[in-house]
């Protein structure tokens, strides 16, 4: 995360007007540990509401069509590319870590 965030936008006279950091201090912020944590409460709920709850999402019955992919192959398939986008788009949102609410 640190290499696109430094790759993805030039330094700032803020940035480096900002005093050296403390060997000692942890490298995690207890914003940072917010950010996580509400990130994580909100991939499984929603990765669980998707593997519990399906019956709402269109052309998505199970059948026994083909035996190679199995009955949930489409299923499994939404998830998985539901997980990836998610981690696409935490990617590219944990580069501000001071609570800043720009995203674009």
């Amino acid at each position: 995360a640190a290499s696109i965030a430094l790759a993805s936008e030039p330094p700032t006279d803020q940035l480096l007007e900002r005093p050296p950091v403390n060997r000692n201090d942890s490298i995690v912020t207890a914003r940072m540990m917010l950010n996580i944590g509400g990130m994580a409460v909100y991939e499984v709920g929603l990765m669980c509401f998707l593997l519990w709850v399906y019956e709402w999402i269109p052309d998505l019955e199970a059948y026994d069509g083909d035996v190679i992919t199995g009955k949930k192959s489409r299923h499994y398939t939404i998830l998985f590319n539901t997980f990836v986008l998610l981690q696409v788009c935490n990617e590219y949102n944990s580069r501000f870590l001071r609570g800043e609410w720009q995203i674009w």
